[in-house]
């Protein structure tokens, strides 16, 4: 196989990979109260919005991208095929899927709003 065939492969892999662990663990990604938590650590100490890596085709990364903004949860999104920037971020945080957030050093995949949560707290 040629290097950009093997890329493909591994993206769509990666995708896949991302798809079940959306699945198993995010059919809710958070309740309203959760989302108002997630807006209240973000605007603690003048944060940064979440940072979203997503793929342009990702059903997942709209559904997540969906959620936040229905629930006004300020977040940024860059998308690793047509960003450069963030693809290097997505490589070099180890991510296996989209979508993908990054808090400080801390990956995680899919909208685990319980785990940003938590994360946004010790930070």
């Amino acid at each position: 196989m040629k290097r950009g065939e093997l890329i493909a492969l591994g993206v769509v892999m990666a995708l896949a990979f991302g798809a079940g662990q959306w699945m198993r663990g995010s059919r809710a990604p958070g309740t309203p109260e959760q989302a108002a938590e997630l807006r209240s650590l973000l605007q603690q100490g003048g944060r940064a919005p979440l940072e979203m890596i997503s793929s342009t085709h990702c059903v997942y990364c709209t559904k997540a991208r969906q959620w936040l903004t229905e629930h006004r949860v300020p977040f940024q999104e860059c998308f690793i095929e047509t960003d450069a920037a963030c693809r290097q971020r997505y490589v070099q945080a180890g991510a296996m899927a989209t979508p993908t957030f990054v808090v400080g050093k801390s990956v995680v995949l899919g909208l685990d709003v319980p785990r940003l949560a938590q994360l946004l707290q010790t930070q």
